[in-house]
This record gives C-alpha cells, structure tokens and sequence, in this order.
C-alpha cells in the first residue's frame, strides 16, 4: 500500500543554469549549464559552494528510545516521558532565512518532539538552537540561534513557478552530509496527502528520510519550498516528493515571529469538490460552497451554497484543497478576493477573514457522571469498560445529535478521538482545550475498532 512518509532531515540547495541551448552545441563561452573551464566539464559545484551554507543540520536532542518523528504514518504522536540528560535522537534539516537574527525555518514535525535542539553549520560548527513557535497544520516551525558567521537564503516566489520548472535539492538522507540531487517540478496545488493544510510542490528530485525541513531550490538557487513527505509504497524515494510552498511557509513564518503561534480566521463556508453531476458536463475543478453559515463573512460577501469558487487572489483553485490552504494562512482581518461561478456566470467578490467562534464547551457537574458537550456531540474518557487496547487513550464519543458539527464529520458513538490536527489528546478535558484553538476546521484522528480514521471538522 502507497504510503505518504515525513522526512526528518534534509534540505536543498542549487546552481544556476541558463537552458534551452542543447549541450552538444555549446563552447564554454555560451555554455546552457554552469561551465568550468579550468577543469573543461559542466559543473555546479561553484554554485552549490555559494548557496550550501544557508543550509543547515537540526539534531533533535531527547531521550533515547523515543521516535524522532520520522513515522510511517501521519497519526498524532507522543513524546516519551523525560529521563535524565537529553541525547541527539534524530536530525533534520533548516534553512537559514535571516542570518542578522539567526532564523532557520524548519518543519514542525522535526521539532516537536524536541526536549532541546542544537543545530550544525555549515562549517561544522554546533550551536544551541531555541524554538520560536511552530505550527502543525501546515508542519512548519521556526528556531532561532545566535548570530554571527551566518549566510541566508534568497528567498523565491513560489506563486511564479511552473511544472517543468528544474528543482534542486541539497539535503542529509540517511546520515549522509549533504547530498545534492535535481530533477523538475512535477505538480502543483497537490492536496489530500496526509492532514493539515495543503497545496504541496511536487517534484521528482529525489528526497529521501532526512530531507525534512530542507529547501526545494529553483535553477537561479532561490528558495521556493520546504521538503516534508514522500509518496513511497517501500518508504524510499519513489520519484514522488512534496514541499510546502515558500509563499506559504513565510506567511506562517511572520506570524510565529510576532506571535510565537498562529492566528487563524474563518470566512464561514464549508466546501467539497465539484460533482460530474453539479460541473453538468463542464470542468469539475474548483471548490463547491456546500454550505455558508448565517452572518458569516461568506454570507456578507453575497456566496450562496452551490457557488463554484474558482479563483482566490488571483490563484486558480483546482480543487477544495487548495482554497483552504489559501484561506488556512489568513488571520483575521485580512482580506481575501474570490471569484466564483453561479448559473454559467462568473462573479467577484472580496471577503474579509474574521476571528474564529470558540467552540462552546458544556463541561460536566462535578459528579454529575456526564459527558463534555461540544460540536452536537458528548464527550467522556475512556474507562475500563471500553474494551480498548490499553495503549488507546482520548475522548470517547458517547452520543451525537444528528445534523450538528459532529454528526456532519462522521463521528460516531464509540469513537475515541485520539488527535485533532496531529497534536495528541489523551482526555475529554485535553480534547477541550485542543478544540479551543482551531479556526474554521479541524482534522480529527479516530479510533474506531481496530482502525485509525481522519475525519475532516467543519464548522
């Protein structure tokens, strides 16, 4: 079975190379890639030299034993237990983005479970590194280390980037130094991969487990995105890798920056893919509203279930993937444009992005025996009744109102909600404050029987 792995570890980095010229037909004046002309052959080993020390090593320092978040599987994870001194249990990689402040962006599931983290240079040096803040629903995280000596990266645009596009990719698989590979961009707006938001970068160049946190680089050696996953059915490298857009990276960057977390609004739809049926033999690409909240900024702005959003700040939506990914970046008070489809026309609107709806909690009396209410549904933990194995801790679901929020994720009575948006919960109450801090959706991880489902939370 194909399976979507993270990669701890690695980055990218790149040369410049002019094109189109074939090979055979070019001197060492006009030569289509960088020419070495002491040596008489085609190299990018004088480019590499100028971008390869914005690239850096981040080892996870914990206790031995525990899993350096390189898992087979996008389930919420636990962090072991502390005992006594923490130990290098695993490394990724980061890319140094402002060197005057010492900032490295990284992924957010190379850090995580990080009890301290140091980073190595370039030049072999060690340094202590320490966490800004980081972010789960997009997997990005940034730390930050002392300045001095340092080189950042030229930070590209990844909104101007095309399939055929040449990709590089400088990175630490398996323990290795750096290992430089290339090949093209191979997809654009890639969604349903995992959880979180996303509107992947996809690329053949080959990454590998190490590669997390790295850069994807175009041919003029800028940034353009951050490795997380590879799509893999043996977990190597199988031509099939992911990045996370630098455009989206560095809109989370400069919340964490100013706030140490993320904010994020709603606008108040919920949204799915467009119907053969409701496309009525016209494209299917776009994202449906299958449903606008009363006095939300989506009803404000005129949409209406049943509008095609195709189009968000000028980027095509190819599917509802990709218009939540723009939307999951936006904190309130922003503003987005949306153009949308309605009976064979095509209209604008702008949409202003307000501050989530707290979920409403109805916490039990103290010894009242009743479950935490919240989303039309009641919660309790698990006891020993629940016939569960004793490793499965979380919110149980003990009943669900049909037609509310739960009942529409397709939780059922017996589920034990395990996750929301890869951060574990082990407790109704822990469930709680989790549901505190989502915006407009949430990812859920559930136990059912002896199976580990992802339900998508609109609300």
């Amino acid at each position: 079975m194909s399976k979507v792995r993270s990669l701890l570890g690695g980055v990218a980095a790149v040369a410049l190379i002019a094109t189109s010229v074939p090979i055979a037909t070019a001197s060492a004046q006009t030569a289509p890639v960088p020419y070495d002309t002491q040596r008489g052959v085609y190299s990018y080993a004088r480019d590499l030299r100028a971008v390869a020390p914005a690239v850096v090593k981040v080892i996870v320092l914990g206790q031995k034993g525990a899993s350096s978040g390189d898992d087979d599987d996008d389930s919420p994870r636990q962090q072991a237990p502390a005992q006594g001194k923490p130990e290098p249990i695993g490394s990724g990689s980061g890319v140094i983005i402002d060197a005057a402040k010492g900032e490295i962006l990284t992924n957010n599931h190379v850090v995580e479970k990080a009890q301290a983290l140091q980073v190595q240079l370039y030049d072999g040096r060690v340094v202590d590194a320490t966490l800004v803040g980081r972010d789960p629903q997009t997997d990005i995280a940034l730390i930050r280390i002392k300045p001095g000596g340092l080189q950042a990266i030229q930070v590209g645009d990844s909104g101007n980037i095309q399939v055929g596009d040449l990709a590089f990719a400088i990175g630490y698989p398996f323990g290795f130094d750096q290992t430089l590979t290339m090949g093209i961009i191979s997809g654009l707006g890639r969604t349903g991969i995992g959880d979180g938001f996303q509107d992947f970068i996809q690329t053949d160049a080959a990454v590998n487990s190490g590669n997390s946190g790295g850069a994807l680089i175009d041919s003029r050696g800028r940034l353009i995105g951050i490795n997380t996953a590879i799509w893999s059915k043996s977990g190597d490298n199988a031509g099939i890798a992911f990045a996370i857009p630098v455009n989206m990276a560095m809109a989370i960057v400069d919340q964490l920056r100013r706030n140490g977390t993320v904010k994020r609004g709603r606008i108040g739809v919920t949204v799915g893919p467009v119907s053969r049926e409701a496309a009525g033999g016209g494209s299917t690409r776009g994202a449906m509203v299958s449903e606008v909240q009363a006095d939300s900024p989506a009803a404000r702005a005129g949409l209406r279930a049943g509008d095609v959003i195709v189009e968000a700040d000028g980027r095509t939506i190819e599917g509802p993937g990709n218009l939540t990914a723009i939307l999951g970046v936006l904190e309130p008070g922003k503003t987005v444009a949306l153009s949308y489809r309605r009976g064979g026309q095509t209209a604008r609107t702008t949409v202003t992005v307000e501050a989530p709806r707290p979920v409403q909690v109805q916490r039990p009396t103290t010894g009242s025996g009743q479950g935490l209410g919240a989303l039309g549904a009641t919660f309790r933990d698990v006891n020993a009744g629940d016939r569960l194995p004793a490793q499965v801790r979380g919110a149980v679901v003990a009943s669900v109102q049909p037609g509310s929020p739960a009942s529409r994720s397709g939780l059922q009575t017996g589920d034990v909600v395990v996750g929301v948006n890869g951060e574990q919960v082990r407790s109704a109450a822990e469930f709680a404050r989790a549901l505190q801090n989502i915006a407009g959706g949430a990812v859920l991880f559930v136990a059912r029987g002896n199976s580990l489902v992802q339900l998508r939370l609109e609300r």
